[in-house]
Parts: C-alpha cells; structure tokens; sequence
C-alpha cells in the first residue's frame, strides 16, 4: 500500500540521516521508491523543485499537535510529504504529528506545515514531513481468554 511504501521510504532516510547506513538491499528498495514517486517531465512542479509526485488518495488521519486534536482528509501523499482538508490552521513551521490507521497497524509521521489555504469552514495544508516514523501494531491474543488466564486473586487465596 501507499503509506507502508512512504513510511518505508521516510525509515530508510531516516537511517541515513542517523549516519547507519544503508544495505544494499535497502539501497534498492529507496531507489525503487523514489523512482515510482519520480514527477513526469510535462509536470509543471518539476521546474518548482519538488523531489516527487504527489499520488491522490483519500484517507482519515488523525491530526496531533499543540492544542490539535483532529479528524482531517489525507487527499495527497508523497515520501516527502501530504496535503490534508478539513484541517484547523497549522501555521508555516508548525510541527504536527499526522497517524494513519491501515489494518492492524498505526502509522505516525512528524510533520511541518509549510503552506495554508482556506477550504470553506476549514482548512486545506501542506505538510513536509521530518525525522523518522513510526508504526505501531496492534496485536490480539485470540487464543487467550478469560477463562484459560489463571486467575492471580485465586492463586493467592491458595498460597494463604
């Protein structure tokens, strides 16, 4: 899916940016990423300097911030970073963390606001992302239950 291949792409910068390193496996995968979010020659944000394509897409994320605690509407998404409508005002340099549920797993970018645009009641922004996600997954014993767990309040009656 889109997002695990730019949650992907941000890990494997983000080794670098550390100074790890990359193998060259890894090496492969970020050229393979950045060679499908690559602009096409007749698109006019080529010549603006932006690294990659924005693919559309539309998905609900939860925004996190100073005082932000909201619902919004990922409409574009890049390895460099993804628009949102709905949103409240994010101001230029604003740091914001953007999570993004897919199945079992929570995604969480940091991220920067760089433009704002009014969007009706709301807003639409920019965000570029910076530093390294992080994905969270969740996991659920189904082969535990209430009634297999030994229960720690009987086993202390026992012992006294």
């Amino acid at each position: 899916m889109l997002v695990e291949s730019v949650f992907r792409y941000r890990t494997l910068q983000g080794k670098c940016d550390l100074g790890i390193g990359l193998d060259w496996d890894e090496i492969e995968q970020i050229g393979a990423i950045e060679e499908a979010f690559a602009p096409s020659v007749d698109d006019r944000r080529m010549s603006s300097g932006r690294r990659f394509r924005r693919e559309p897409v539309k998905l609900t994320g939860l925004m996190r911030g100073d005082r932000i605690h909201d619902r919004v509407d990922i409409v574009e998404l890049a390895p460099g970073g993804l628009v949102i409508r709905n949103a409240p005002f994010v101001a230029r340099g604003e740091q914001v963390e953007i999570v993004i549920e897919v199945g079992d797993a929570s995604y969480r970018f940091r991220a920067e606001g760089v433009w704002l645009r009014d969007d009706g009641d709301d807003y639409k922004v920019g965000l570029v992302f910076r530093g390294m996600p992080v994905c969270v997954r969740k996991h659920v014993n189904v082969t535990a239950s209430r009634d297999t767990l030994p229960d720690v309040f009987s086993q202390i009656a026992r012992a006294a």
